[in-house]
């Protein structure tokens, strides 16, 4: 072959290449930083290790950022109260948060479609009195009828909704008193030492200090409860397009078992084989 031909070939080859490759570059979609905040102290749901956010919820975070190539995820680790207080200002696009409906939160936030199901008990203290009480219950009923007294729940705490709403609906009433912000190890605390008889958690963070001093003085009902909890969006119109694009790969994640497989992985039981999950999840999307 020429010199002269051989130049041509590779010429119209690198053309023909150079028109292949050139919209997969110019057309490549462009990746967008999604600040993702998480709480600490919550070792149930998700912890901070050296290879990322862990637990329940750090691996459904990062098989979401795998499936959604578009959105780069980025996790910080805070208080509970930094985690609200940045997504209302918007420092954080994304709560990564076991967070159950109440109507403030639906009407602050945008919300995606359920991201796991709470299997919600009460927490009492062993061969305590009221124990017989509550060793079969399956709702608040018991608590209500032999006036139990119940650790103070914040009013912005969704297990306060919980109890409002059983007392809304039902005489005798649960003794329901408000109360400021405080960590799950200080109401079972308040449990353990006998300041109250009572307080409602889901079953992980039962499981999470069963074996601890005050853990071992514990013990939980059957299950009252299963509450779905979803994932809470800062309002933007930016966010909005993300929660459309959240609210389809978890419903993908939903429809393919994966959140069965969390749970049973994370949560000591798989709650979407309860007899009522199918009704129970994402009951609240949309409220």
């Amino acid at each position: 072959m020429k010199i002269s031909k051989l130049i041509t070939t590779l010429s119209v080859l690198g053309l023909a290449a150079g028109t292949l490759l050139a919209p997969v570059t110019a057309h490549a979609a462009k990746e967008t930083t999604v600040n993702v905040a998480a709480p600490n102290g919550n070792p149930e749901f998700i912890v901070n290790t050296d290879h990322g956010p862990e637990g329940y919820y750090g691996e459904l975070i990062k098989r979401i950022d795998h499936d959604l190539p578009q959105y780069k995820f980025k996790t910080t680790f805070t208080s509970q109260n930094a985690v609200f207080s940045g997504l209302q200002s918007g420092k954080y696009d994304v709560a990564l948060n076991n967070s159950w409906y109440n109507a403030s939160r639906f009407k602050n936030y945008y919300h995606t479609r359920a991201t796991s199901l709470d299997d919600v008990r009460i927490i009492y203290r062993k061969n305590s009195p009221q124990a017989k009480y509550l060793k079969n219950a399956t709702s608040l009923k018991p608590v209500a009828e032999h006036k139990l007294s119940m650790v103070p729940l914040a009013t912005d705490d969704a297990l306060y909704s919980v109890v409002k709403t059983y007392n809304d609906t039902h005489s005798p009433k649960v003794d329901l008193k408000p109360f400021g912000d405080q960590s799950t190890a200080d109401a079972l605390g308040q449990v353990a030492s006998g300041k109250y008889d009572v307080t409602m958690y889901p079953y992980a963070a039962f499981r999470e200090v069963q074996n601890t001093k005050d853990g071992k003085k514990l013990a939980v009902s059957k299950s009252i409860y299963l509450k779905s909890a979803y994932l809470l969006v800062h309002k933007s119109p930016q966010n909005k397009k993300l929660t459309a694009a959240l609210n389809k790969e978890i419903d993908h994640l939903y429809r393919d078992g994966y959140f069965e497989h969390l749970t049973k992985k994370y949560i000591h039981e798989n709650t979407f084989a309860f007899p009522n999950a199918k009704k129970a999840y994402n009951a609240e999307f949309n409220k």
